[in-house]
């Protein structure tokens, strides 16, 4: 009598059992991967920016040739609600308009810069500023965001955050180096 040298109905089964639990397995894996390589991006993305920002405002902090109080500017700060507090202002003799000055604000997650140029020293009015350039998303808050004009220090402090990743801090404290107005 001859052997048959097949495999039984149940061996089948069990077969592809265990190799979809397998497949299963992996497939679980790789979306898992896939999603952690999303995430670290996102989070990267993210601090990027924030630094970013950063950096960009402390650049033109220590720019600057005068840093003048929001409130010293007719309804600046009823325009631009969450403002930075402070103008960063710069004299630029060679061109038309000398005087530029420049400021940030906080809304929708975002932070932008606005400016206005002016022919003479005098203060523009907050209806004069424009610009809304886009400086950084994914900001949760400026709340401790802050300049102390008596020690002449500027405190930028950012917290930023995407849909689900943690949030991030990110500070720096300025020593105002020009003269100031407030």
């Amino acid at each position: 009598m001859g052997e048959d040298k097949g495999f039984t109905l149940i061996e089948l089964i069990l077969s592809l059992a265990i190799y979809s639990i397998i497949a299963l397995s992996l497939f679980s894996l790789l979306k898992y991967s896939i999603n952690s390589c999303n995430l670290g991006n996102m989070e990267d993305e993210v601090l990027l920016n924030g630094r970013y920002a950063l950096e960009y405002i402390k650049r033109e902090i220590k720019a600057a040739d005068e840093i003048v109080s929001a409130e010293k500017f007719d309804s600046l700060n009823e325009l631009y609600k969450d403002n930075f507090g402070f103008v960063i202002m710069n004299y630029n003799p060679g061109v038309t308009c000398k005087y530029n000055y420049s400021t940030y604000y906080f809304k929708d997650n975002k932070i932008y810069r606005i400016a206005a140029n002016r022919i003479d020293d005098k203060l523009p009015k907050g209806s004069y500023f424009s610009g809304h350039n886009e400086i950084a998303e994914y900001i949760i808050s400026i709340e401790d965001t802050s300049i102390d004009f008596n020690t002449k220090i500027i405190n930028l402090s950012f917290v930023l955050g995407a849909n689900k990743g943690k949030e991030i801090l990110l500070e720096s404290k300025l020593s105002i180096r020009c003269p100031i107005i407030y």
